[in-house]
This record gives C-alpha cells, sequence and structure tokens, in this order.
C-alpha cells in the first residue's frame, strides 16, 4: 500500500473538510455527515501516527561544516597495543596480545635485570618477575591471589573493565622493571583523572575540510518534518468531535506544511573575496584575513551560512571563519579572522556555503573559490644549536670542523714530534726547549670538513607527539634538521637533505648561500615535511636503493626519528654498515597516559640501546628540553 499517497489523499479532503465546515457548516446536514466525516477523521487520525511514528526515527538532517577551529588532531605513541606489538613480535599463539606482553618483559629482565633468557622466562613463569599479582598471574602459569575487599570494590566502581586494568597494571610492572620513572597521571588530581577517562585523546586528522565541487548539491532538512502529523491529528479530532476551530488549528499546519515542501533556496551567485596582511610570515607571527561574500545575483538569499577553507595546519586564534547572514542583490558581508603563522606553504581551499530558503527546510551546498588562490608561506629562519655538532670520522681532505687522528694543522693539541728544519716558529715548543735545551715541535687534531646527509623520518608513526593538539615528532625532526644543517654548514661541511621514503625529496650535498637557501626553502616547504596531513606509510627499503645510488662514497648520515618503528632503527644500521657512519637524533614523544604508551617507552629504549650497542650515537631529545641540551649530554655520554 502507498501510505504516502494514501494520507495525500487524507489530508486533501480533511482539508476540503475543513473548509466546508468554516464556509458553510449547513453542508453536513446530509444524510452521508456521519459516514464521510468519522472515515475522514480515522484516516487523519492514523495517518498522524504514521507521521508522528517516521518523525521519531529521523532527526533534522543539516550538513556538517568544517571546523577549521579546531587543528588535526596528533596521535599517541602506541594508540593501539595490538598494532603496537604486532610490530615487535608475531608469534602464533592464540593469544597474540599476552604472549607479546610477555616477549618485552622477558626482554626487559634481560636487559635490565642481567638475567639470561631462561632466568628470565622462568621468574615470568611463576610470577616472581613482579609484586603485582595481576600481572603475575596474566603473563605466567601462576592464579592470581584474591585481592583485598577494599580494592575490588575500588575496581569496581571506578568504571575500569577488568581487562583495561590487567593491562594497566601489567605495563606499571614492566615500567618498574625498565627503572621508567612513575607515571604522571598518578600524581594528577582527581579532576584531571576523571577528565582524562571521560574525554580521552581524539585520534586522526579531525578537521574537516571545506567543500571543494563548485556544483550546488541540494538537500532536504527534514526541519519540518512532523508538522503535517500534528495537522492530521487536529483535523482528525476536530471531524471527529465535530469542532471547527479545531479543525481550523489542522487547516493552518497543512498549509504551513505545503508552504515549506514548495519553497527551494533561490540559486545563489556569490562571489568571494579574501585578503591576507601577510604572505610571508615568520613563525609565530598573526595573520589576519578578511573575507568578503557579496550576491552577484538578482534575488534575495534569506540565509547564506558560510565557513572559510582555513588550512589545516594554522590555528585559529582570534575571531572565526564563520558567518550567517542574509543577502539582498549586489550586497556584500565581511568576517574577518586571525591565524598564528606555522612553518610551510599553505593554501586557502573554497569556502564552504550552505543557502537555505526562508522555511528552513531545503538547502543548496556549495564550495565557492576565490579568483585567485591565496597562499602563505612561512619559511623559518636557519638558526645554529648552539652547541658543536660532533660528528663521526670521517673526512675529506677540505679544511672543516670535524675532528680527525690525525695531526696537523688545527685548534685542539694533538702531540709533539721532534723538530725539523722548517717548521713555523709559532709551533715550537718554547717551554719544553727552557727546560731541556730541546727543540720539539707542536702538532693540534687537524679537522676536515665532512659530507653529510640529513634524514627525515616522516613516516606516518613518526606522526606522533604526547599532546593532542601540539607538535608531531615530525614537525620537531624537521626543526632540529634546520638547526643542525645551519651549524655544519658553518662549520665548513657539505651538508645534504632527504626524507626517509621520499626519493623526490633530495637536496644534494653542497656548501654557499644558494644551498643554504635552497635548505631553507625545502624544509620549509617541501610536500614531505607538510603539516597538517598524514602523512602516507613509507616504503624505506626500495628508497633506502636509491638513496645508496645517491650518497656520494664519503657522505654520514645524521637521521632524525623518533625511532617509533623498528624498521628506521634498521634502516639506520643497514646505512652505517654500508660505509655511511650514522648518528641518530631522536625527539621523544612518548606519553604515558595509556598502557600502550607505557609499552612503547620501553620498547622505544631498547631501539636506543640496540643502536648504541652498534656503534651508533643517539642523541636522545626529550620533548621539554631544547635540543641545545641533549646535543651537550650526548656529547658528554661519548667522551665517557
Amino acid at each position: 500500500m502507498n501510505w504516502a499517497r494514501l494520507f495525500a489523499m487524507a489530508s486533501g479532503a480533511a482539508f476540503a473538510v475543513g473548509l466546508g465546515a468554516l464556509i458553510a457548516p449547513g453542508l453536513f446536514a446530509l444524510g452521508i455527515k456521519q459516514y464521510v466525516v468519522i472515515g475522514i477523521g480515522a484516516v487523519a487520525l492514523l495517518g498522524a501516527f504514521q507521521i508522528v511514528r517516521l518523525r521519531r526515527k529521523g532527526s533534522i538532517r543539516y550538513t556538517e561544516t568544517g571546523n577549521p577551529e579546531r587543528l588535526p588532531s596528533v596521535a599517541a605513541p602506541g594508540d593501539e597495543l595490538d598494532r603496537l606489538l604486532a610490530g615487535y613480535e608475531q608469534p602464533d599463539s592464540a593469544n597474540r596480545r599476552r604472549d607479546q606482553l610477555r616477549r618485552v618483559v622477558i626482554d626487559a629482565l634481560v636487559r635490565y635485570q642481567g638475567l639470561s633468557e631462561a632466568e628470565a622466562t622462568a621468574q615470568v613463569d611463576d610470577g616472581t618477575w613482579t609484586d603485582d599479582t595481576v600481572a603475575a598471574s596474566y603473563l605466567g602459569t601462576v592464579s592470581a591471589r584474591s585481592e583485598p575487599l577494599a580494592t575490588r570494590i575500588r575496581t569496581r566502581f571506578s568504571g575500569t573493565t577488568a581487562g583495561k586494568r590487567t593491562l594497566v597494571r601489567t605495563a606499571d610492572a614492566l615500567a618498574a622493571v625498565a627503572d621508567l620513572p612513575q607515571r604522571s597521571n598518578e600524581d594528577a588530581s582527581l579532576l584531571e583523572r576523571l577528565r582524562q577517562r571521560f574525554d580521552g585523546r581524539p585520534t586522526g586528522v579531525d578537521r574537516a575540510v571545506a567543500v571543494a565541487d563548485p556544483e550546488p548539491r541540494t538537500r532536504l532538512t527534514e526541519r519540518w518534518r512532523g508538522i503535517s502529523g500534528i495537522a492530521l491529528l487536529a483535523v482528525g479530532v476536530g471531524a471527529l468531535a465535530g469542532e471547527p476551530a479545531v479543525i481550523l488549528i489542522g487547516v493552518v499546519g497543512i498549509g504551513y506544511a505545503a508552504y515549506a515542501r514548495s519553497t527551494t533556496p533561490p540559486e545563489a551567485t556569490l562571489s568571494l573575496e579574501r585578503t591576507v596582511d601577510a604572505e610571508n610570515p615568520n613563525p609565530g607571527d598573526t595573520i589576519t584575513v578578511t573575507l568578503t561574500v557579496t550576491n552577484d545575483g538578482d534575488r534575495i538569499l534569506p540565509d547564506v551560512r558560510l565557513v572559510d577553507g582555513v588550512p589545516a595546519a594554522l590555528p585559529v586564534i582570534d575571531g572565526s571563519p564563520r558567518m550567517g547572514t542574509a543577502l539582498r542583490p549586489g550586497t556584500a558581508a565581511t568576517v574577518t579572522y586571525t591565524l598564528e603563522a606555522r612553518r610551510g606553504r599553505h593554501d586557502f581551499g573554497p569556502a564552504q556555503v550552505l543557502v537555505r530558503n526562508t522555511a528552513g527546510s531545503v538547502e543548496r551546498e556549495q564550495g565557492v573559490s576565490t579568483d585567485e588562490t591565496t597562499t602563505v608561506t612561512c619559511r623559518p629562519q636557519l638558526e645554529p644549536v648552539g652547541e658543536p655538532v660532533e660528528l663521526r670520522e670521517q673526512h675529506t681532505q677540505r679544511t672543516g670542523r670535524v675532528d680527525t687522528n690525525t695531526g696537523g694543522d688545527g685548534t685542539e693539541f694533538f702531540a709533539t714530534r721532534e723538530y725539523r728544519p722548517g717548521d713555523p716558529m709559532a709551533r715550537i715548543d718554547w717551554n719544553r726547549h727552557a727546560r731541556t735545551g730541546d727543540l720539539a715541535t707542536l702538532e693540534f687534531r687537524e679537522e676536515r670538513s665532512a659530507t653529510v646527509v640529513l634524514v627525515v623520518d616522516r613516516d606516518r608513526r613518526a606522526a606522533v607527539g604526547p599532546e593532542p593538539y601540539g607538535d608531531t615528532a615530525i614537525e620537531r625532526s624537521v626543526d632540529a634538521a634546520n638547526r643542525v644543517f645551519t651549524t655544519l654548514l658553518s662549520d665548513g661541511n657539505r651538508v645534504g637533505i632527504a626524507a626517509l621514503g621520499d626519493a623526490d625529496c633530495w637536496l644534494p650535498p653542497g656548501a654557499g648561500e644558494v644551498h643554504r637557501s635552497q635548505a631553507r626553502e625545502l624544509l620549509s616547504t617541501d610536500h614531505a615535511f607538510e603539516r597538517g596531513q598524514e602523512p602516507p606509510a613509507a616504503l624505506p627499503y626500495r628508497w633506502l636503493s636509491r638513496l645508496r645510488e645517491q650518497l656520494p662514497g664519503d657522505a654520514q648520515v645524521v637521521l632524525f626519528s623518533p625511532l617509533c618503528s623498528a624498521t628506521v632503527a634498521i634502516v639506520a644500521r643497514q646505512l652505517d654498515a654500508y660505509g655511511h657512519p650514522v648518528t641518530v637524533v631522536s625527539p621523544d614523544p612518548m606519553s604515558r597516559e595509556t598502557p600502550a604508551g607505557t609499552v612503547a617507552t620501553v620498547i622505544r629504549r631498547f631501539r636506543i640501546s640496540d643502536l648504541r650497542a652498534a656503534g651508533i650515537p643517539v642523541v636522545d631529545w626529550q620533548w621539554d628540553e631544547p635540543l641545545p641540551v641533549s646535543v651537550a649530554q650526548a656529547r658528554r655520554r661519548r667522551a665517557r
């Protein structure tokens, strides 16, 4: 049965009955009065019931607009515990997560407690590796002892599932074995812990992008859905009760429903003009954006809503890129807002425009662009580290600042030798001559230039950070590469730049001011380091073959990576084995708010230890620590 057609007929008949009852009540004096009125009233009530039932299942459907006020959220390291542990080992056990956690704990016991593999495995099996009975039972073969009643009651009302509680306690026990500091969450206030529990951390890129399709799309909003049901209800009740006034209410409602369905949004001919007060700002500068929308058509637009296409990486710090207005033909409206400049080339997208009819029952969505693309380019200045950047010994004959084990010209004392005729007078050891009467010549440690390629890890697993809307490890790595490049170039070295997994991002090693400008442009605007977008997963092995072909034979590598992937650590060791000495600068993005974060922290420490054991220096750059401090600490570590 076609209910829509039946109810439309009932609505028309009810409307006719109601109108007739108002104009000429005597018409119902006919003999068929009761049958007709009762039939129409019953059908009207059934129609009202069906419309109300459908209305309960539906809702008002407005278009979801972009959210330019919110930056893309940053994933936390180890967001997915299973995925994280799957990268550590792939056991065949059905209980994969448990077996992988066992493997991490056993490895930690071997590394930090000095146990053999067999001893560590035995301790995990019998539960003696930790005092936590829950963690011991989860990974071992012993049954957990019953917990005190108070602990069970607290757990029951904490809102934490038994499985999650087990993971938390196992991760904390692992952290104790690895000698990690106590989690900061344990010292947080009750209010802060509740906020973390219920708010959580958003994941993925959640900043919606404005519609780019210039072709309009029209949809019903269902705003007036249900008004016809109310109208039919009134007509039905009024007809059965013989009350023309109640029927009149239904007639008015039917009129509203007909009006809402009969009107459509007017065709919108809009133009946009966008201006920015700074096209080449420095990082941290403010950018004032002025957006003007003009109605170039000949019809009134009663309801215009607009969201500007703000670049994903630029935060809105003042004002709003949204507008709601009505526009007469030839009139314009303007909105102004302020952005904060950040590294990169940022193109504004089309504005998302919604035009609705007066009743708000139908809307038309369209992307509207300016005549010319608005672009803001922020190029950070190249600044030095502020501390000497030590490279590994591999050198050319060009003068520079890399120390060698060869005596000659330099600034650091190396050794003395017998005097040879022709030695410069300034290098004769006159103190020794005064004491012994013998002539000797001073030699200094020679400093020669190095050929260095800076490689930035921009894999998807490096796009993580400890703060939901802060920097990622990729952005920290790019900033560090900027400073290390400047320092090495100023010291007379030849320096190049590459991006892990992206063969198109390549600046051959070079020197000079032109090369400096090219490096600044690449680090600021290359698509490989684009902010606000989720990077793809890198394919390092194919890229590694290409990089080996590009690297000069005497080049060494400085790799910037958070070491969130075992693959990157393997790439570092392979490059080192191929004869290109590697130094790793590793920003630490770890957060221990979750069990996965704790496990990720321990595994990252494993990778750092393994690299150092292989002779590869690692600068462990703490997130809240200036880069020069970490570089100085790494230099002191190497000197010991």
